[in-house]
Parts: structure tokens; sequence; C-alpha cells
């Protein structure tokens, strides 16, 4: 019958782009020029602005000495190579320049990126705290937080943000005033239809080749994670922090599928010519938090990285406008050992115990209970 053959030609075009994108998981090349084809398939303009576009690329977490000692050690060759560290200096002269600025007082991702994206983060003390005047615990991870927190920044400069004029915000915790936003917290937040930040995920998930490549990438790390916490288990490996769990599934979400996700949004933006573009790459933080920012595991997410800076310079070069590419990192990371690992307590039970309220009998147990 003609539906069988219809369901029948379905179901083996899906099985067959599935097995290519299994085949070709690591190919590159390949997964660029998918998305290039799916993106032209969307009606995206053949031709745009001759003023040059702005990619700005966050690496969460990575400081300057991590970035510069990863391009000795060859780690990341596109980023040795836009700072003319290539193998052949002469051959490719530097198209960047590495610069290192300090953050404030807070020295982490809501305080950096409100200001970067807002233009302000007053009154943002820390990740975590407490407003008297409101009786409320702000965290800037937090929803309800986050879009506190843009309100009084947009409110304070009178402006909605740096991605106000056809701008795209990508895996942040703020929009930045962007008219499209995709994995971005503030509009997670948002209730009604059409207004959640799911749009990236479908958007993605929705042709088998990149979901097959995102699921063998995301059970790959995830079983990465757990032979590398037990590694470090057996070698007693210090400072060393919880890793059980649901920890090996949230690593490998940071590192894989938020990772491909935004890279594809990020590649449809500069072919769709948008004017500026901001994305967050969490991959790196979220391992060195856990594994250490020197670590092994941490300099095997660097390379990961640079491949897909690779890929987004790579799609640059056929968008309908020039780009410049401009990487950046909200804050960095030094090794150190957790309150509770360092003392046996929480911080928690030793002020209840300063003010001689109970504490639990672990607490008690230890050398400073």
């Amino acid at each position: 019958a003609p539906e069988t053959a219809v369901i029948v030609a379905a179901v083996m075009s899906a099985v067959a782009s599935a097995t290519g994108a299994a085949l070709a998981v690591r190919d590159d090349d390949a997964y660029r020029s998918r998305l290039h084809r799916l993106a032209l398939r969307r009606g995206l303009p053949t031709a745009c602005s001759t003023t040059p576009g702005t990619a700005v690329i966050q690496l969460d977490g990575v400081g300057h000495d991590v970035l510069r000692d990863a391009v000795d050690r060859g780690l990341m060759p596109t980023v040795a190579r836009w700072l003319g560290a290539g193998p052949d200096p002469a051959a490719a002269p530097p198209t960047h320049r590495l610069d290192p600025w300090r953050t404030d007082w807070s020295s982490q991702t809501g305080a950096s990126q409100l200001a970067i994206l807002h233009g302000t983060n007053h009154d943002v003390p820390a990740f975590r705290w407490y407003e008297k005047d409101t009786g409320e615990v702000m965290v800037c991870n937090r929803p309800s937080s986050a879009v506190e927190l843009q309100r009084r920044a947009v409110a304070r400069t009178g402006h909605a943000g740096l991605l106000a004029d056809d701008g795209a915000s990508r895996g942040n915790l703020f929009s930045g005033g962007a008219g499209e936003s995709a994995l971005v917290l503030t509009v997670s937040a948002r209730r009604g239809p059409g207004t959640r930040s799911r749009a990236g995920y479908f958007a993605y998930f929705c042709d088998p080749a990149n979901a097959v490549r995102t699921a063998l990438s995301f059970v790959a790390e995830a079983g990465r994670e757990i032979g590398q916490s037990v590694r470090a288990r057996l070698r007693k490996q210090r400072p060393r922090v919880s890793r059980g769990g649901l920890y090996p599934l949230i690593r490998a979400f940071a590192t894989v599928v938020e990772r491909d996700v935004v890279v594809a949004a990020v590649m449809g933006d500069l072919l769709a010519g948008r004017s500026a573009v901001y994305a967050d790459l969490v991959a790196y933080d979220e391992v060195a938090h856990h594994s250490g920012p020197r670590s092994r595991d941490a300099a095997k997410v660097l390379r990961r990285l640079d491949r897909s800076l690779a890929l987004i310079e790579n799609v640059a070069e056929h968008a309908p406008r020039p780009y410049r590419i401009v990487v950046l990192s909200d804050h960095g990371q030094s090794p150190g050992e957790t309150f509770h690992a360092r003392y046996g307590l929480t911080l928690g039970d030793l002020v209840r115990a300063g003010c001689g309220l109970p504490v639990p009998r672990r607490a008690e147990r230890t050398r400073s209970g």
C-alpha cells in the first residue's frame, strides 16, 4: 500500500541518517556540513550587511593562566593559531591577542555575566546571599533570582542589554536583551506558551543525526567520568570532592548536551547573519570544580572546547557577513578543599555548635567536634 511504502521510506531514511551520524560521531567536517545544510533549508539569508558581526564565546571558568598553559601544551591548537603561536607562526599571523582581566569582589558567573550583558552587577555580592529587606535568599543560578537580577540591572542602566540589537543569547544566565534565546535561565523562568527557553533543544534533537551523535557522546562522557573518579579515588588525590550519585550524568549534560546544543545554535546564528551572539560553554567549569582546574580531566575538556571553537570559526567563513570571534571567560578557579573535607564537618555544623545548638552526631565524632 502507498501508506506502508511511505512509512518504510521514512523509517529507512531515519535509520540511515542515524547510522551515518554514529559512524561520523567524531567527524567535525561532516557535522559542520550537515548543520550548514540544515540551516540553509530554513531559508536563511544569502546576503547580509558587510559590517562585521560579533560572536562572543564564553569559556566558563577558564582563567588566563590556564588558557595560556593549554596553548603552550598544544591542547588548544585553534586558539594557538589565533594567537600566532601555532606550529608555523610565519604562515599564520596572529588574529587575536590574549589579555588578562580581574573580576570584582564576586568572582563568579552571575556577577560577571550580568555586568557584561547588562552593564552592571550592582548589589551582587556573591553567588548566594540573604537579602534582609526582602527576607529572601538570592541564588544566581536560580531562575527567579536571575530574573530579578536582570530586572534590576535593566532598571539601573535604562537599557535592555548588550544583545538588544538583533542579538542572540545562548546558554547564558541572562538574556542580554536578545530577541533570540536558547537555554537562557531568565527565559526559562517565564510562564506562558512560547516563552520557555526550550527551542534550542527541540531544534537540535529533531534531527536524528544530531540526536545519535550527542547520545553516543553523552554515554561515553558519563563512562569517562566514572573511570576518572575511580582512578582519583584509588590514587587518593587531594583535594577531592564527591563525584558519585547523579554527577556523571550532570557532567555529561554540561560537557556534551549543553555544548552541542549551544554550538549548533551559534552556527545557526552566524549563518543567519545576526549582528551579535553571546554563548556560554560551561563544560570546563563543571569538570574543574570536581576534578581540579589543572587536572588531566579538565585538560581533555579544553581540547574538546577548542574543537568547538574551530567549528564556529569554519562556519563563520560561510556566513553572509564577516564575523569577529571574541573568546572570554567570566572568572578563573584555584584548587582548594571544601570546608567539610578539610575539617570533617560543615560550616553550618560549626556555626550551630558555636551557638550552642545541637549538631549531627557525625559532626561530634570529627576531630573538630
